[in-house]
């Protein structure tokens, strides 16, 4: 990417020892594997001496047999076979235990989002960097909180290259410590874009639009609004793929849409006309809307709409009373973008 500078998250005094550190977890885990061959191989030969004792059994007197043995085939009552005795078993998925979040070593903070607090952390037994969110948890006494369920479900349904990927929910040491363990990327756009020197060349804003577009179709074609689209809630690593994330925000819509959603979504900068003017009901088109301000924001490197409040954004969007500036505004940005 043109301009990218170096992140800021970035640790370069700890790759040495990050090395050393990745070794020595790797000839612990090869010896733990040899162990546990070991350990199956035993159980393995256990078994086969268990099944051999039980053959010589059958071939003992009659008085140690059962009176009645159940059968095991509809055909016929004759002598079972050794397929038919045996039987198989599947590894299915079962439920167990949460991680605990001391399997990760927290390494600096990143930033306070509305609905949790961002880490960069690293996993103790595989040095793989990850984000830790911390969720916020000030009305827990009142049960889970629902922002906290919708950001876990649309995490796991939306599973997009280019939306954050959930791995896994971790605790602490109380019921309110609960953790989103996601993939780790080094920028957000908008701090990217306030250290570049320059703006993004076209045809790097059309790659970025490219993948954001394909991620929020991808979320609408599932019935999910993200309901916070921003250029800070956009990630971006070193090779210039981009991720949506926090969604703390989002929710299931439907057609008709729901009734009596709140209005008080999106950044104000951000916000669809219809919610500034209060509308009960809305859907997807609340993020075409915040997709329209990236891009100009991308396009001159500053936000479209700076209102200072919901008044102010509203004369900014609707100047002089012209209902189609702001629409006819984004019409020129997106032909602009085509030529």
């Amino acid at each position: 990417m043109t301009g990218a500078q170096k992140s800021r998250w970035a640790d370069d005094e700890e790759e040495a020892a990050a090395e050393a550190q990745r070794k020595k977890e790797k000839e612990l885990k090869k010896r733990a594997k040899a162990d546990r061959q070991r350990k199956l191989e035993e159980a393995e030969a256990q078994r086969k001496q268990q099944e051999a004792a039980g053959e010589h059994d059958k071939d003992g007197p009659e008085e140690n047999r059962p009176s009645k043995r159940r059968r095991l085939s509809e055909e016929g009552s004759g002598k079972t076979t050794e397929a038919q005795r045996k039987l198989l078993r599947f590894e299915g998925p079962s439920w167990g235990p949460c991680r605990h979040v001391d399997n990760f070593d927290r390494l600096n903070h990143i930033e306070e989002g509305s609905y949790g607090w961002v880490s960069r952390a690293k996993e103790a037994a595989t040095g793989e960097i990850v984000a830790l969110k911390k969720l916020k948890m000030e009305y827990a006494n009142d049960g889970f909180p629902v922002t906290a369920l919708r950001e876990i479900e649309t995490l796991q349904e939306a599973r997009h290259q280019h939306v954050v990927h959930l791995k896994e929910i971790v605790m602490g040491d109380t019921l309110q410590d609960v953790f989103l363990v996601m993939e780790f990327l080094e920028h957000d756009l908008r701090t990217l874009q306030e250290d570049m020197a320059e703006p993004f060349l076209q045809s790097e804003i059309k790659t970025l639009m490219l993948q954001l577009t394909s991620a929020v179709a991808f979320l609408h074609s599932h019935w999910i609004m993200h309901r916070d689209l921003k250029t800070s809630n956009i990630l971006m690593n070193n090779r210039g793929e981009i991720k949506l994330a926090d969604f703390g925000m989002a929710r299931y819509f439907s057609d008709p849409p729901p009734p009596n959603l709140t209005q008080l979504v999106v950044t104000l900068w951000y916000r669809a006309p219809e919610l500034l003017l209060g509308a009960p009901e809305y859907d997807f088109a609340i993020d075409i809307w915040s997709l329209g301000c990236i891009f100009g924001e991308l396009l001159g490197k500053e936000p479209l709409l700076q209102g200072k409040n919901e008044v102010d954004e509203l004369s900014k969007v609707y100047p002089d009373d012209d209902l189609t500036l702001h629409c006819n505004l984004c019409l020129h940005y997106y032909c602009r973008y085509l030529n």
